[in-house]
């Protein structure tokens, strides 16, 4: 009786082999340098990660984030690429991988009149944690904006984002720009109106002048 459900097991257990072993006759790979990042607010941050492919068949890639990790990103651009069969991890294909993160220190941010703003921060800077994802496609496109549609199966590596707060006070730049804007089309408005007069006009004035100089001058003699 054990000898026959030993056997029965064993036969189960090669069916169920046989059935997936199309499913995973495909797939990839991914090999990875780092498992964090430092970013700052709203700057486009580029990673690289390698691809292998140890199957018999090819197959195209692109990269995605967990969903942890799309509720912080507010744009993501990544290449998409054929990864040859049989393409061993010794010469794993680099794939590139860009995004944003927002402002997320916007509520920590104080501002006079809407242009002089100072930028105050918590004692540690924000983290995000989710997965990084290479996920085969049908054909090689492009993922953009905030993450795509992609199919067939995937493997992960971890990825935190440390995003950088910069402290500073009170910023005057901006204002001391526009006060400086101002200032010359002042003096351009002035300019413009003492030479828009005729030459003859502006001797006349300037022959007025000196003759009430000279008059003044009399006067204290």
């Amino acid at each position: 009786m054990k000898t026959f459900n030993f056997i029965l097991a064993s036969g189960i257990i090669l069916i169920v082999l046989f059935a997936i072993m199309p499913i995973v006759s495909a797939g990839v790979g991914i090999k990875w340098n780092q498992e964090s990042s430092l970013v700052k607010e709203n700057e486009k941050t580029c990673m690289t990660y390698s691809v292998y492919n140890p199957w018999p068949k090819e197959s195209y890639v692109t990269i995605e984030v967990s969903d942890e990790l799309k509720q912080v990103i507010t744009s993501q651009e990544a290449e998409s690429k054929l990864v040859p069969a049989n393409t061993a991890s010794t010469s794993a294909i680099p794939i590139k991988f860009c995004f944003k993160v927002p402002a997320v220190y916007s509520d920590m941010k104080i501002c006079k009149l809407g242009i002089i703003c100072k930028q105050t921060c918590p004692s540690e800077n924000k983290e995000y944690s989710g997965e990084v994802l290479v996920k085969s496609i049908p054909k090689e496109t492009s993922i953009s904006g905030s993450g795509g549609s992609a199919t067939q199966m995937a493997v992960s590596a971890p990825l935190r984002l440390r995003v950088r707060c910069d402290e500073h006070g009170y910023d005057y730049t901006f204002a001391l720009i526009i006060l400086a804007v101002i200032s010359a089309l002042i003096i351009a408005l002035l300019l413009f109106l003492k030479y828009r007069k005729p030459k003859a006009e502006r001797n006349r004035e300037k022959l007025r002048k000196l003759q009430e100089e000279i008059r003044r001058e009399k006067r204290k003699k």
